[in-house]
């Protein structure tokens, strides 16, 4: 019996600008709105992964919306450059890229009121069971990796981020903000 990696239907893709506003990800996409009361995202199988991601309940007024995306880790074509820009690359002490994601907000200063933001990744294999989650931070023209605090759990093949609704306002104290967000899992 094929594993829910391994299906032969192609995923969704979005790959152009909108609804992608920067680096294009050439892999799964799934474009909705998002309610006050939360959702969960679920990304086609791709390229041996498949991901979902709950969002919790927030501030969103109007079911503004929602963009998930995502494209293999590291060296890929699966990322179109950004204004003559490759994608940045994960430091290779973080470990082996294993996967990209973004996430494209609608709405401005985003909060969760309840409930925990939680992203899955599952894997036909990982490069190591000890693996973290990072965001792209931007400083003017400059771009870098800033780890999450909160280490993923890894069990067999998956990778969990899990944080607490509260516990995003203190990575983002304004909120999301409106735009693409971009996201890494490395594992060694």
């Amino acid at each position: 019996m094929p594993s829910m990696l391994s299906k032969s239907t192609a995923p969704t893709t979005c790959p152009a600008n909108p609804p992608q506003p920067a680096w294009i990800f050439k892999g799964s996409c799934v474009i909705s709105k998002l309610p006050t009361k939360g959702r969960k995202f679920t990304l086609a199988a791709y390229k041996g992964f498949a991901v979902t991601v709950t969002i919790p309940k927030n501030t969103a007024t109007g079911n503004p919306a929602f963009v998930l995306v995502d494209a293999v880790g590291g060296k890929t074509k699966d990322i179109a450059p950004y204004k003559g820009k490759a994608f940045p690359p994960i430091s290779t002490s973080r470990g082996k890229s294993v996967i990209n994601i973004e996430a494209v907000n609608a709405f401005p200063g985003l909060k969760f009121t309840g409930g925990s933001l939680i992203v899955s990744v599952t894997a036909q294999k990982l490069p190591g069971n000890t693996c973290t989650v990072a965001v792209i931070q931007q400083k003017g023209t400059k771009f870098s990796w800033f780890s999450i605090p909160i280490l993923p759990s890894v069990k067999g093949n998956v990778i969990t981020e899990k944080i607490a609704g509260g516990a995003v306002g203190t990575l983002f104290p304004s909120g999301l903000p409106a735009g693409p967000l971009f996201f890494n899992a490395a594992c060694k």
